[in-house]
């Protein structure tokens, strides 16, 4: 992993904070939040979308570029995009125990009923085409809500 993309990772971990401003630049753009609580409450963390490339970003990583996870029971999704977030760590949901689920937004998630812990994610507007993605779930949104989950 070069190290700008840990670098985005570790501040995502970190500042998952409920956001107004949203980071756009060409290369990178914040296209909503994951909680780990339902309704938009619990810890948070930004999710992202690389402009030029979709690329598989790990959720939580430890000093050792491992992704620890995520248990995502909520998600808000702000931009015209859509995210799959994956069990495993590399962005497939082909491999034995892997699992993935679908949000396409803008749309909210307030109440995803699931203990799985999400390791990876990516998003992208024509993600919807990858291979890897064959058996995902897709999530049932409601409309976006600027408000929700905001303090």
């Amino acid at each position: 992993m070069n190290a700008f993309m840990f670098l985005f990772t570790f501040v995502a971990s970190v500042l998952g904070l409920p956001h107004v401003a949203m980071i756009d630049t060409p290369a990178i753009r914040d296209v909503g939040l994951i909680f780990d609580d339902r309704y938009y409450k619990g810890n948070s963390t930004f999710i992202f979308e690389l402009r030029d490339k979709p690329t598989c970003i790990p959720i939580n990583v430890d000093s050792q570029n491992r992704p620890r996870g995520f248990s995502i029971k909520s998600v808000q999704v702000c931009k015209p995009t859509t995210c799959a977030f994956f069990t495993g760590d590399k962005c497939t949901s082909k491999s034995t125990g892997t699992f993935s689920v679908t949000c396409k937004g803008p749309g909210d998630v307030p109440n995803h009923d699931s203990n799985d812990v999400y390791k990876s994610y990516i998003c992208g507007q024509n993600i919807s085409k990858r291979g890897s993605l064959e058996d995902t779930k897709a999530l049932v949104t409601v409309p976006h809500n600027f408000n929700a989950g905001m303090v």
